[in-house]
């Protein structure tokens, strides 16, 4: 079981005996909580099956209309959208075609071959250096590992503090209370 930082509340514990009782009680708890929950999720996943299931052939005869109606639209395109239309309004909707561009490698390249052209070009030449994403965040664990001076500069600090936790053996208690 995972460690917990408790809230402040208004039980007052003053021995150990009470300590080790609040932890048998809390193990109780824990597996009465995780009970209730895979009640719950297995009565979600059962709704979500069921409903996948009633929802399968309005899916399917959905992929099949929209299949005949592109069909329809691709076959007829030039009768159709006449004039530079690009799209057709009818009662029920709108049906056309969407001009738009997409991004792919040249035959036989890779996006990884890209990358690395990329970072070669923007070595040789400004402006194509925006063309490469790179997430930038601080590593907090590098952080930890620098020396003090050097933490100093970056503006960070390393402030020690204790934390009370708690960790329950569930498996002694539950062995126990059988």
């Amino acid at each position: 079981m995972a460690r917990r930082k408790p809230k402040v509340a208004g039980l007052a514990i003053t021995d150990l005996l009470e300590a080790d009782s609040a932890l048998a009680a809390l193990a109780a708890l824990d597996r009465e909580i995780s009970r209730i929950e895979i009640e719950m999720n297995e009565g979600i996943q059962a709704v979500r099956e069921a409903g996948d299931e009633a929802a399968a052939p309005y899916r399917q005869k959905r992929e099949q209309i929209e299949a005949a109606l592109a069909t329809y639209a691709t076959v007829g395109k030039e009768t159709l959208f006449t004039k530079g239309k690009r799209s057709l309004k009818l009662i029920h909707g709108i049906i056309g075609f969407r001009a738009s561009e997409e991004v792919k490698t040249l035959p036989k390249i890779k996006w990884a071959d890209v990358l690395l052209n990329l970072k070669a070009m923007a070595k040789r030449c400004a402006g194509v250096s925006h063309c490469i994403r790179i997430k930038e965040e601080p590593d907090k664990e590098a952080l930890r590992q620098m020396p003090k001076s050097l933490q100093a500069e970056a503006g960070v600090r390393i402030v020690a503090k204790d934390t009370f936790y708690y960790e329950v053996k569930s498996e002694t208690v539950a062995e126990k209370a059988a």
